[in-house]
């Protein structure tokens, strides 16, 4: 980010699962931007616009390289698609969208999602949901924060408070029935 006064204040994590195990991820981080850096930056557009993005984007991959994602002990490998620059209803509450892809084999019966990355105080709230087919139910999982299982059976729900210790290993266990 090449403003220091945007200051990072939550954050959502939706991932949704296909029946063949590919992976929709989209990532939204929300800001307070008191001096309009991305206001000022998406009004002009043009080449400086399309610099910030492609360094975010760059950013972002770098990132999510530094993770190991399994899916029944596969390694799968997410990749940036593109990335959004929006506004909560103020120019000083931007968000930025990225649109995620990975996948991994599925199988029926019991499939597990690892998830391993650096270990860290969370330093906003966020939001994490999984969304999977409904013929998959989700058996167990292990994620920092306060979780529940809701639909029917088949998503997941946590909320991380800012200052968990959240990382290091994160899983979900669900069965394709």
């Amino acid at each position: 980010m090449s403003n220091e006064n945007i200051v990072p204040i939550y954050a959502e994590g939706i991932h949704v699962m296909d029946n063949q195990g590919n992976v929709n991820l989209v990532l939204i981080f929300e800001y307070l931007d008191e001096d309009l850096y991305y206001a000022r930056l998406v009004k002009k557009g043009g080449k400086e616009l399309l610099e910030e993005m492609k360094m975010l984007m760059e950013n972002m991959q770098k990132f999510l390289d530094e993770e190991i994602i399994e899916i029944n002990g596969k390694k799968s490998r997410p990749i940036v698609q593109d990335v959004h620059i929006g506004f909560r209803g103020d120019l000083k509450r931007p968000y930025i969208e990225f649109y995620i892809t990975f996948s991994g084999p599925i199988k029926k019966g019991l499939n597990k999602y690892d998830n391993w990355y650096e270990e860290e105080i969370a330093e906003y709230d966020y939001e994490i949901l999984w969304i999977f087919p409904q013929n998959f139910k989700i058996r167990d999982y292990y994620i920092a924060g306060e979780g529940k299982i809701i639909g029917i059976g088949n998503i997941l729900v946590v909320h991380v408070k800012k200052g968990m210790k959240v990382g290091k290993h994160e899983w979900i266990e669900f069965e394709v029935i």
